[in-house]
């Protein structure tokens, strides 16, 4: 009973969580308007990205 016990603390001591893994962020992707290349911009906490030839944005959304 002891042993069992204590395969059971071991097993479960040696689980490793996964954390989420961060999804990599383009710098430059194509506009969907114009296809013109769109930039990747931050102010203070959010990321956006402009087509400085057709004025569009994409904003990003934080996941909590």
């Amino acid at each position: 009973m002891e042993s069992k016990l204590e395969e059971k603390v071991i097993a479960e001591s040696t689980v490793v969580e996964e954390k989420p893994q961060v999804q990599f962020l383009e710098h430059e992707i194509e506009c969907p308007r114009c296809h013109d290349s769109m930039v990747l911009c931050s102010e203070f906490d959010n990321l956006y990205y402009v087509c400085e030839e057709c004025d569009f944005c994409l904003y990003t959304i934080k996941k909590n």
